[in-house]
This record gives C-alpha cells, structure tokens and sequence, in this order.
C-alpha cells in the first residue's frame, strides 16, 4: 500500500465508522479498576496498577476483573515496575520513587529524582529503567536490579515519559511546554540536541526497529516522526488523530503504532508499515496509559476508571516456498578501495555485477537508508554522511542500482554515540599504568596480525579467504577478551551482535524466495559473521572466489 492509497483507507475507515475492518484488532474486555488510574504492570494472570485517584497500587484478575490486592501509596501514584525487593513506585505529588514489598505492600525504601515523577520508560533498556519528574525539568536512570540512582539529566521544559534505545545509548524525552523533544546520549552522558516538533508533545515511543521516534503532540492533533539518527522531523500524520493525543506505543510485533487520544475515548491505530492511521477503537473516557505485553494491549481510562484489554491478532501468514538462499558475504577494505590496484573500484563494481545480488545487505545503518536513498535518488550522489565514507558504495554500489535490479538493505549496528564511547575507553586504557600489560598484549597481537598478512592487505582473494579469516580473529582476540565490556556497546563482540541481528532478521524476511544476497561489511567482520551463518539451514553460502574470477578483465 503505497502513502496516498493508505492515507484514503483510512479516510474511508474512520468515515464510515467501520471499527475493526481492517486490523482486526477488538476490545475483549473492559472492567472497572479504581478512581483515576495510571501505569500498570503484567505479573503472571494479574496486572498492578496505579490508581492515582485512591493513592493505591491494585492487582487486578485478568480473567475476572476482581481486585486480588490493594497497598496504600501515598502521594498519587502514576507508575509501577519491578524492584530489587518488590515494586518501585513514582508518586506525582513528591519528588520520589517508592519502593514496597512485593507481598505486604509495605514501604521499604525511598529516592529523592526531582518533582514531580511521573511515568516509568514503558520497557527496560539494557537492564535499566527511566522516569522523568514532570516540574524538576529531569530524567532519572534507574537501576532495578541492585536499586541505585546511576544517573541523572536537564530536560527541556515539564518533560513527559521517555522512551530509550533497547542498547541504553539513547533516550528521547517529549517536553511538553518547549514544544521539543530532547535526545540524550546515555552512552556518553550528554545532550545531544532538542528538536522542536508540533505543539505540547506529550508522550512518544520509538518505532520501526528504532528508526523512528514518533511523539504525540497534544495541542496540534497529530503525531510528528523523528528519525532516530539525523534526530530531525520526517514526518507528520494529523489525519486520523483525534482529539489531545497523549502518548505512542508500538505493538509487540512492531506492525502498528497506537495513539490514545485523551480528548475523548478512542485509540487511534497507525500501520507502522505505510505511516498511515488504518482504524480508530473506542475505549473508555481519557485513556491515559498504553501498555504492550504479547498480543494485548492494556489500556488506562483515567475518566472512566477502567482497564480496556484489548487483543491484536497474529499478522496474516505469507506463504513461504522452500528454496534456500544464496548468500555471499563479500570483504571490503573501505578507504582503500579508492586507489588499490588489486582490489580497486573499477574490479568491485565488476565483481558485484558477476554476483547479481537481489538484495545487499550493506554497513549503513537501518535508521540512515531512508535518508541516503532519497538523497541519492534526488541528486545522484550519496549525501548521507555515515554512508558516504565508504567508497565501495559511494563509487560501485549505489552507481551500480541505476542499472541493476536489487534493493539494499541496511544492517549496521553501529552508531557515533558507540564510537565516541570507544574511543574515550581506549584512550583511558592506554594511559593506564594498572592496564599496562593487557594494552601490550592487545597491541603486540595487532601488530603480529599486520606482518601475517603484509604484502596481501588488498588481495581480494586472501581478503576472502579462511585464511584471512584465522588471522583476523587471531589478532582481535586479545582486544575482544580484554576490552569487550569496558568499550561497551561498540566492543567487538557486542557489535558484531548488534550488526548481525539485523543481518539475520533480514534474511528472516528473506525466507523461502530463492533470492541471492550479498552481505557487504568490513573484511575485519567477515569471520564473525560466517561461524553464525553456517548454523542456519535455510541459505547457501557461496564461494566468492569464483566470482573474483568471473569479475577479472
């Protein structure tokens, strides 16, 4: 469905008043819960939650409704989440987080994160879990585990929940009253900008793998997207947003987006897909908090004092054929591409024409390919800047797709935030005197890597070979096994994690056609990602030698 066509369904849909026709998606059950409630929590058959208009924490019967339990909180509650010894809970007119024991619901312990704490991040992030304090301009990094405080940062003005990046790298923070949202490098511990967006953002949630922040913002009646890389506004959907849309989360399966619109009593429903709103379900009066787990979506109706469950049905079963797929993963040397003799642009761009690819699964990463394809369709040259770097793509790849059928995917794990990380780790390593002997180790098994393979740094076909890739794990080793953690999500072993699980969540998607992929990366990568993929039954790997041979003049 392409944008215009989506943007007419929906028109037609929510004219019409046709509620489920096209997602499926129904309220199963609706039950009264308390005066006011906020945040919830699954536990097992049960749900918790804050009811902040009784100053009470509720477990609730999923399958009767009937209220299990009630612990006391002063100081209205509005999130619950697990706990080192129970369930921490914000409290809205305080500046603290509470803790309280799982079984009696008797207060255990107290931290001071500003006023005003509103709601929990709706997911952890690398075991962590974040809260903003509505009137203390705050987000509070959290740490259930072993309940300590790990961090603290500015906002912009009366910030509202936050969401974060699975890898704790980055949190997005909607300030309502600065009509902006504020992106912070956990990683590094700083600010990294304020992005303006439409009136009173009040709560947002990231999508599309991460690509894609949308926040909803109150006052305008739409939902603005934010690419998660150029942290600039892509997008804009108003038509299908009802009245004072107050937060965003994404189904479990990343297929739909949900927006409630707190001006009256309806859930408006994005298709992640095509970005456009493709039904709109009627809940209870204000729904306030939307929370994900499996396929339900719970929902909070502060006005009505209810809980609507509702459930999303599994996505419809493409039919997937049998044959196997044809996968080349192909070593690149970046930089030397340029001037190299042996393995120079003019010889890539034939080899990559003997391969045929129908789709390459390339080192950009996934939230940076909408942006490096529109540029390179409007001018013919690639702008994007972390894409642009790479000579292979910029003078043989993306040259090559005006003339050859095949669509590029990007897979790269990587981003600035990690490698500013690194560098800032590797630097303190160095200096080190307690580090002294692993950085020699570390050192001397780069430099004994660099005379194994003097003389052959750009033959493709030692690039290429097992060869090649017993000497590079060779000589990473001491770097992975002794610096891996320090370095955090840009370590070696971390990363090549992070750039593989979107390799294989593409040839997931790939599954059963039969269709030839060619896996481009850092030659330094290529060990790492061979021992994963000859575990999997469904590809073939292909010797790339043979088309080094085809590819010669």
């Amino acid at each position: 469905m392409n944008l215009l066509k989506g943007a007419v369904l929906s028109l037609i849909l929510l004219c019409a008043g046709s509620a489920h026709a096209d997602t499926g998606i129904k309220v199963v059950k609706t039950y009264s819960v308390g005066a006011a409630p906020h945040g919830m929590r699954l536990d097992g058959n049960s749900l918790l939650i804050a009811l902040s208009g009784e100053d009470a924490v509720v477990r609730i019967d999923l399958k009767t409704g009937a209220e299990l339990s009630r612990w006391p909180v002063a100081g209205v509650p509005l999130d619950i989440i697990r706990s080192k010894n129970g369930w921490l809970v914000t409290t809205f007119r305080s500046d603290q987080l509470i803790e309280i024991d799982g079984m009696s619901g008797q207060e255990l312990a107290r931290w001071a994160v500003g006023k005003s704490p509103s709601l929990f991040s709706e997911k952890l992030s690398a075991g962590l879990t974040h809260v903003t304090s509505e009137f203390a301009d705050t987000l509070t990094v959290f740490n259930p585990v072993n309940n300590t405080v790990v961090a603290s940062y500015a906002t912009g003005k009366r910030p509202y929940p936050a969401d974060v990046t699975k890898d704790g790298v980055l949190a997005f923070v909607p300030n309502r009253d600065a009509n902006s949202v504020s992106v912070i490098d956990l990683l590094n511990k700083k600010i990294v900008t304020e992005t303006p967006v439409c009136k009173t953002p009040e709560g947002g949630a990231l999508i599309e793998s991460e690509n894609v922040y949308m926040v909803a913002c109150g006052e305008s009646n739409a939902v603005a997207l934010i690419n998660t890389a150029s942290f600039e506004v892509i997008a804009t959907i108003n038509r299908g947003i009802g009245t004072r849309p107050f937060a965003v989360t994404e189904s479990t399966d990343g297929r739909f987006a949900f927006v409630n619109n707190a001006g009256g009593e309806t859930l408006s429903v994005i298709d992640v897909a095509t970005r456009t709103v493709v039904d709109q379900i009627t809940v209870g009066k204000q729904p306030i908090v939307m929370r994900a787990f499996g396929n339900k979506l719970f929902v909070t109706n502060e006005v009505s004092g209810t809980l609507s469950i509702l459930e999303i049905p599994a996505a419809p079963a493409v039919p997937v054929g049998t044959a196997k797929k044809e996968v080349v993963v192909l070593g690149m040397i970046h930089g030397r591409h340029t001037d190299s003799q042996t393995y120079g642009l003019p010889y890539l761009t034939r080899i990559f024409e003997a391969i045929d690819p129908n789709y390459v699964l390339v080192e950009i990463p996934p939230n940076r390919m909408e942006a490096t394809m529109k540029g390179f369709r409007e001018t013919g040259e690639i702008q994007e800047p972390r894409a642009k770097r790479f000579p292979e793509y910029v003078g043989a790849l993306f040259p090559l797709s005006t003339r050859m059928d095949f669509e590029m995917i990007g897979t790269a794990g990587w981003n600035s935030h990690m490698n500013e990380y690194r560098s800032a780790a590797l630097k303190r390593i160095e200096s080190n005197p307690a580090r002294a002997a692993d950085w020699a180790e570390y050192r001397a098994a780069i430099e004994a890597g660099e005379a194994t393979m003097k003389g052959l740094e750009e033959d493709p076909y030692f690039i290429n070979s097992d060869a090649y890739d017993a000497a590079t794990q060779k000589q990473l080793e001491p770097y992975d096994r002794l610096f891996n953690d320090e370095i955090g999500p840009g370590g070696w072993t971390t990363i090549n994690q992070a750039h593989y699980g979107h390799i294989a969540d593409a040839l997931d998607r790939l599954s059963g056609q039969g269709k030839r992929i060619m896996i481009t990366y850092g030659a330094g990568h290529k060990y790492w990602f061979l021992e994963q993929l000859r575990k999997r039954d469904d590809i073939t790997l292909l010797d790339p030698h043979k088309f080094l041979d085809a590819a010669k003049e």
